[in-house]
């Protein structure tokens, strides 16, 4: 507020007080909607993603990596992202890298540590391509909640323009995935000697619901996905949605892995379920034609732990269940011992084992 005083105009001492009251009341009110959870007469809570980065092991001589970073901006210039690129000094194989693309960037570079790099080190260490915004913290939550969404329909198949959830935009899953395809994937090629045979994709949280997103509509746009967490939840279930479009024998051969944290939240909060009743509607909402997971038109997906809402933990394990069925490599593994934060670590360990061959990464 001084500085903004500092900036007026000589008036008179109540005409003052109501300006700088009113802007300060507009301030309030912007970071109340762009906050990731407001709390009670708009106060913001702050949150993880609001941690700054801090140096990271992109920061410290390596003897297994060189790093590079680099700036990109989406076609519509609403977003702007750093991309990461781990570079491994071990000679390119044959066939070159495998290449593991991280969604989270920020947070995922974050979380790294120079143990996990010695380990890839020794084994196959891929090429690391971290996909993160340009900010200084560890996520941009306003311009992930569009990119990693997919698009939505009503009950009549016609697309919602702009789906809002927690008051976000959303959708933007296939506008993101075609800047990866098209500029991201085009830089990491050129700065390193990547198999395009052996690309894999990692995404925790809503970058596990993109993930899952490319799985069932383009499965074959990476040879491997791994899911840490993924948000089923959003948008009343739009991925179960999608999932049951999807013929899981398009997925065979691939490469799935699908990790779930069940410890008990401590704040009093529920883990994020689909609201009641969602799940039971005509066809195009989640009970879906035949086909549906749970058998004929109208059965009633698993049901969480108070007996009425549908439990989106219990759909991705089916989801697992039924994709090992039509020969994937799938596997879903729980962590008791962690919560919903704890497994993006838990989650990029195992992309990293996956990725290098390096078991002795741990969460």
């Amino acid at each position: 507020m001084s500085r903004i005083s500092s900036m007026m105009p000589r008036r008179g001492g109540r005409a003052i007080a109501a300006l700088a009251a009113a802007m300060a009341l507009s301030v309030a009110a912007v970071q109340a909607v762009a906050a990731p959870g407001a709390g009670p007469q708009g106060a913001v809570v702050r949150g993880p993603w609001d941690q700054p980065v801090g140096p990271t092991v992109a920061d410290r001589e390596s003897a297994y990596y060189r790093f590079e970073k680099h700036r990109l901006d989406s076609a519509d210039g609403k977003r702007h992202y750093r991309i990461e690129i781990a570079i491994p000094k071990q000679a390119a194989p044959a066939n070159g890298y495998t290449a593991l693309y991280m969604l989270d960037g920020n947070a995922a570079m974050a979380t790294l540590t120079d143990a996990d790099m010695q380990a890839m080190g020794k084994a196959h260490p891929p090429v690391l391509v971290a996909v993160g915004y340009d900010i200084a913290t560890r996520n941009d939550v306003v311009s992930r909640a569009y990119d990693y969404t997919p698009a939505v329909r009503d009950a009549q198949g016609r697309e919602i323009p702009i789906p809002l959830d927690r008051g976000r935009e959303g959708g933007g899953a296939d506008v993101f995935l075609h800047f990866i395809d098209t500029q991201v994937r085009p830089l990491a090629r050129s700065r390193a000697r990547v198999d395009t045979k052996r690309e894999m994709l990692w995404g925790h949280s809503y970058g596990g619901l993109f993930a899952l997103h490319v799985l069932y509509t383009q499965p074959r746009a990476f040879s491997a996905y791994i899911v840490g967490d993924p948000s089923a939840w959003w948008n009343d279930g739009a991925l179960v949605r999608e999932w049951r479009a999807f013929d899981p024998a398009r997925a065979a051969g691939l490469r799935v892995a699908i990790l779930v944290g069940t410890k008990p939240r401590t704040d009093g909060r529920m883990n994020p379920n689909v609201r009641p009743g969602a799940m039971n509607g005509p066809a195009g909402t989640m009970s879906g034609p035949a086909g549906a997971m749970n058998g004929p038109p109208g059965a009633r997906p698993p049901a969480g732990q108070d007996g009425n809402r549908a439990d989106p933990r219990a759909i991705v394990a089916e989801m697992a269940e039924k994709l090992r069925a039509a020969s994937a490599q799938a596997t879903y593994e729980t962590f008791p011992q962690f919560g919903h934060g704890e497994m993006i670590r838990a989650s990029l360990a195992r992309a990293l084992q996956i990725a290098s061959g390096a078991t002795s990464i741990q969460p």
